[in-house]
């Protein structure tokens, strides 16, 4: 038996390691193959990773299902898209759309254009039936007085009801689904009606504690009275003209019940689209309905259609001549009451009534006086020499022309004075003035009630200077910087009064006043309140002004606060700078203090 040579310790055995390595492979392959196999999937999955349609088509309606209940952004992405999808369609296939909604539309064209045919079939045999008869005759004078077509006038004597109107409601929100009218009805806001008739049905089921499943049944209006049936998820009103049957309102009923069998999940399910109700328009439209009241049998025809032409002719006749003399009477009463035309006499000529006599160029035409009450134009006829007439209303007439004034000011008259009254600018008061000596009959103008606006507007002004006051440190003729402020605004109401001034011709003087407090003796005060009002008038800048003249005056200690009332706070108030206006011609009170000028 042969011994097996051991294997060198520097030197492995490559026999054993390879039957070893062998080994383990087996090995690992018995205990890790499944999970060997599921990575190497899955390596080669993730290297060669394409979405195709199929893997798409499996989470797609999914996933646009949930994405429409998150937010409406999907159907703000996909709207364009549908829309100039739709668009080239229609383009490309106009009649494979018009087969499509072809027997949607149908149906319904053809009801609306019978219904239509209907109305207008029933509404010529009315005013057929009616036209030549007693009755009819009457109705046409109630007609031809209230100015109403005689159609809506045998419409209105004959009808017995009519639905005007019909509200499809949803009852939980009190939305309106859809509306319908009669023919000749004007719209008058619909959704505001259903909401107030929703109001009205909440308020009365509150006031009587009612459950909700109980509310109004009808309202009266006036001639129109209001049914109302209730349903589960939906409520029908009725606006009726007239006195409507007992079986109108099963009628109603079986509606509404037909509307929520078919409409049931819309209506549960409803938040506030109402596009899918819009196909409830022919069930609506056949609530329409209406009754008229069938004629009575009276007299012939002819009989009444000779005594109208009879009645007729001879009316006519009193009626022209009535209105003649009525047209000639009120013309002879126009031209003696107008202003500014004297008729002298009246004369035939020609076939023609000719009036003679003398006109104001600034009198009505009398042309527009036959024009205005009606008279013929070639029956009468004028002869007018011109002159000036004096009457307050032709003066009047006369000094507006002249004067041409503003909106604001009143022009009348008083014997031979102009009164104006209102309020303008100095300019127009100065025009005015010089151009009413050159009115005919106008000896004198009163101003006493006009405002001069600009004058008005110059002691605003005025009083706003007057009412500045800029305040100094204790001590000193130095501004805080806080008192800047207040130079600028006095600076721009100066320039304003220096306009105004000029506007109106005035020359005005403004006193720069310093004070200062008791703190101190006389002397020094004064100086001090000297040096303030210099400083102030400086920086006003005399120079910029056209007509306005600034003099610094010191007035020494305040005399409010001469005798130390008041405390610290008096004495602050008085060391400062005020103005006054003073105009020339007006006495100035004497002041105790020095005026200067720098």
């Amino acid at each position: 038996m042969e011994r097996t040579p051991r294997s060198s310790p520097l030197r492995p055995s490559t026999g054993y390691d390879k039957g070893e390595s062998e080994d383990f492979s087996a090995l690992r392959r018995l205990l890790l193959s499944p999970e060997q196999i599921q990575l190497d999937r899955l390596r080669q999955r993730m290297d060669t990773l394409v979405i195709g349609p199929q893997e798409v088509s499996r989470v797609l309606p999914d996933a646009i299902r949930l994405r429409a209940q998150q937010d409406n952004r999907l159907l703000a992405s996909l709207l364009p898209i549908t829309q100039e999808a739709l668009a080239l369609s229609i383009k490309q296939s106009p009649q494979l759309i018009s087969d499509s909604i072809a027997p949607i539309l149908g149906s319904a064209i053809r009801k609306a254009i019978s219904r239509a045919m209907r109305e207008m079939f029933q509404s010529l045999n009315q005013t057929l039936e009616y036209s030549m008869s007693w009755q009819g005759l009457q109705w046409r004078w109630e007609a031809w007085k209230t100015g109403r077509p005689f159609v809506e006038v045998v419409v209105l004597h004959t009808l017995r009801f009519r639905v005007e109107q019909v509200f499809l409601i949803h009852k939980k929100t009190g939305l309106l689904l859809n509306h319908v009218m009669a023919e000749g009805i004007s719209s008058q806001g619909e959704a505001a009606i259903s909401g107030m008739l929703t109001a009205i049905q909440d308020f009365v089921r509150d006031s009587f504690q009612q459950g909700q499943e109980e509310g109004l049944e009808s309202l009266r209006i006036g001639d129109l009275t209001v049914w109302i049936e209730q349903g589960s998820s939906a409520i029908l009103a009725t606006v009726i003209r007239g006195t409507p049957p007992v079986k109108l309102r099963d009628f109603l009923q079986s509606t509404l019940e037909s509307l929520h069998v078919q409409y049931s999940d819309f209506l549960k399910d409803f938040h506030g689209d109402t596009a899918v109700f819009l196909e409830t328009r022919p069930h609506l439209e056949d609530c329409l309905q209406a009754q008229f009241v069938k004629k009575r049998k009276g007299l012939p025809v002819v009989f009444w259609v000779c005594s109208g032409l009879l009645l007729a002719l001879l009316g006519w006749w009193a009626y022209q001549a009535t209105l003649s003399h009525q047209q000639w009477t009120e013309l002879l009463k126009r031209i003696a009451a107008e202003p500014g035309i004297v008729v002298t006499t009246i004369q035939e000529e020609d076939g023609r009534t000719v009036f003679h006599g003398l006109r104001d160029p600034l009198a009505v035409d009398p042309e527009q006086l036959l024009e205005e009450v009606g008279y013929p134009p070639h029956a009468a006829g004028f002869h007018f020499e011109p002159f000036i007439a004096l009457t307050p209303e032709m003066v009047r007439k006369r000094a507006i022309i002249v004067l041409q004034p503003p909106g604001s000011v009143e022009v009348s008259i008083e014997g031979s004075r102009i009164i104006l009254i209102g309020e303008s600018s100095h300019a127009w008061i100065a025009r005015a003035t010089r151009s009413a000596s050159a009115i005919p009959g106008v000896s004198e103008i009163s101003l006493e009630r006009l405002i001069n606006t600009d004058v008005k507007q110059f002691e605003a002004l005025q009083v706003e200077l007057e009412g500045q006051a800029i305040f100094f440190f204790p001590g000193q003729g130095r501004l805080p910087d806080r008192e800047l402020v207040k130079i600028q605004q006095v600076k721009f109401i100066l320039q304003e009064l220096d306009e105004k001034a000029m506007q109106l011709g005035r020359k005005p003087s403004i006193d720069v006043m310093g004070y200062s407090s008791p703190v101190g003796t006389q002397p020094i005060n004064v100086s001090l309140s000297e040096r303030r009002a210099n400083n102030v008038l400086e920086m006003l800048n005399e120079n910029t002004f056209q007509v306005l003249k600034l003099s610094a005056v010191g007035k020494g200690v305040d005399p409010d606060v001469q005798s130390g009332s008041g405390g610290e706070q008096g004495y602050s108030a008085s060391r400062r700078v005020s103005f006054k206006v003073v105009e020339p011609g007006i006495p100035l009170r004497r002041e105790v203090g020095v005026r200067s000028r720098p």
